[in-house]
């Protein structure tokens, strides 16, 4: 055997030893999955794997189980192997159209027919919007929902599953009203994580989880291979009215997701789940093909083949350090589409969750925010980053550590917080107010020097007020300054907050260092007082 073709072959020998031991499983449909897995090793095998190597892995995998009966398992491969002269005749990639002289020959199908219809007999054919998510998303419609690596899309998706799936009746996803139901999670990634997930989660709720409708199946398998287990499963509890699949990676069992008619064959795959029992909506976790900078660019791997397939791809996007948003694309969304959705990723930590040494073990879960609490965690971000700021240009030759202590960020066993130094930057450079030279070291830009001495006469426009609104004023309050910190309008410190004008859109506000009682002058362009440091107007404070 090749190193090519173990490199292709290997990574799935440790997911099949786990599904043939997945447990709950009867024995029967345990020597099912090892047939199906006997096929598909015999579909390398037709593709030039060495044949002792597959059967040698195959009797691997059954004595992993503890198969004690050499002689049915010896039956069971070689079924499967009697097979491989059929796939020898099928051409490089399954799903793929037959080619003759390098040109695609459409297969042999039945003769085809068409409706011949009035436009009344058509109309009558309409079938109106279902929502599962009211105005979000629909039943019998699949959703792909695309984030990079770390950007929350596990957590929201459980978020989802959850405010489905509970027995709490007034449980929301973000300002939107669900249908209740039943949830079927297939969890091809990573289930030990999404195991902490939701015993951290659990530990925060105020109704019961035990009465949850949501069930999972763990570990990667051919799902069309076994729909029809799939079915009487579903069928046996009544129906389904969500399906989550973490993730569509993890589920495309062929060989090149850059093969239009194997990523097609693999999203039709996936669209078919809508047809099971309950007719449920369905959301697909992807990766985006490519590296992405900016939100517009999540569009999930696969290309059009797979795009084609679905009915709205929804996308996730984390900014601020623990803020994700959760939108869809633009011009890939069935529907009238909705307003983009705040999650913040809050830290858990309980004592439900811990390690063999009773450590706690740090988990996350997604919680859909407000938008004030939105303006305050915008405010704090701002807050950190002109701070951050402030540091690399009074003297930027320090390490991580000695910004980290500069700016007295400091973790709870009294080491720098160095991490979070690095987020911070990480914001920085993306906005182009900072970059980086020789090594590790970093310098203001004439953006951010520009920012950093900024001067404080300024117009309405250039305080980010609402120019000629006709709305009631209403301030949105952030995060509590530092003592230290004096308010910008009257140049006096003591309970200074980051302030912004509510009458303003979420993308269009600025966050300023005010008193409660000078966000209002400061924002509508009144004159800054004329002995500034005397504190905000009398008549303002109540």
């Amino acid at each position: 055997m090749t190193d090519l073709d173990f490199g292709v072959f290997a990574p799935g020998i440790a997911s099949c030893r786990k599904l043939v031991a997945t447990p709950g499983l009867s024995e029967e449909a345990r020597w099912k999955i090892f047939g199906d897995i006997c096929v598909e090793v015999a579909r390398y095998v037709a593709k030039g794997l060495d044949r002792a190597t597959g059967a040698d892995v195959l009797h691997e995998i059954a004595q992993a189980r503890g198969w004690s009966d050499e002689g049915e398992v010896q039956t069971v491969i070689a079924d499967a192997f009697a097979k491989i002269p059929e796939f020898e005749r099928v051409p490089d990639g399954i799903g793929d159209e037959p080619k003759i002289n390098g040109r695609e020959q459409p297969s042999e199908r039945p003769k085809a027919s068409f409706a011949f219809l009035s436009k009344t007999d058509f109309l009558a054919g309409f079938v109106p919007p279902d929502y599962l998510v009211d105005g979000v998303l629909q039943r019998r419609f699949i959703y792909s929902l695309t984030a990079v690596t770390g950007h929350g899309k596990t957590a929201v998706a459980l978020q989802l599953a959850r405010v489905v799936g509970s027995a709490d009746p007034d449980a929301c996803f973000g300002p939107h009203t669900v249908e209740k139901g039943k949830v079927v999670y297939f969890v091809g990634e990573n289930p030990d994580d999404v195991r902490c997930r939701i015993i951290g989660d659990d530990s925060t709720r105020s109704d019961d989880p035990n009465c949850d409708r949501i069930y999972f199946i763990p570990g990667v398998f051919d799902i069309a291979g076994l729909r029809a287990e799939i079915v009487s499963i579903v069928d046996r509890i009544g129906g389904v009215d969500l399906v989550i699949v973490d993730t569509s990676a993890a589920y495309f069992l062929q060989q090149d997701e850059n093969s239009n008619p194997q990523i097609g064959a693999h999203a039709r795959m996936l669209r078919s789940l809508t047809t099971l029992p309950g007719g449920p909506c369905v959301v697909t976790l992807c990766h985006p093909i490519k590296h992405v900078t900016d939100p517009s660019q999540l569009l999930p791997r696969g290309g059009g083949a797979f795009m084609a397939e679905i009915d709205g791809n929804l996308t996730a996007w984390k900014h601020d350090d623990n803020l994700v948003t959760f939108h869809h694309s633009a011009d890939k969304f069935r529907g009238p589409g909705f307003e983009p959705i705040t999650f913040k990723l809050e830290k858990i930590a309980t004592e439900k969750l811990v390690d063999s040494k009773s450590r706690m073990i740090p988990t996350v879960h997604a919680v859909a925010i407000s938008e004030r609490e939105e303006a305050e965690q915008e405010a704090t971000a701002e807050r950190e980053e002109d701070q951050l700021l402030a540091e690399l240009n009074s003297n930027p030759d320090r390490s991580v550590a000695d910004l980290a202590r500069a700016c007295k960020w400091m973790l709870t066993t009294g080491e720098p917080h160095k991490s979070k130094v690095e987020r911070v930057l990480t914001r920085l450079r993306i906005a182009k107010l900072i970059k980086k030279v020789r090594g590790r070291r970093w310098r203001l830009t004439d953006e951010g020097r520009k920012l950093l001495n900024e001067h404080d006469d300024e117009t309405v426009e250039d305080r980010s007020g609402a120019i000629g609104s006709k709305k009631a004023f209403h301030a949105l309050r952030g995060m509590k300054q530092r003592p230290t910190v004096p308010c910008t309008y009257c140049g006096q410190t003591g309970d200074v907050y980051k302030f912004a004008d509510g009458r303003l859109p979420k993308g269009q506000r600025h966050h300023a260092d005010l008193h409660e009682g000078c966000a209002e002058p400061f924002f509508t362009g009144q004159p800054k007082p004329a002995d500034e440091g005397s504190g905000p107007p009398e008549s303002l404070l109540h």
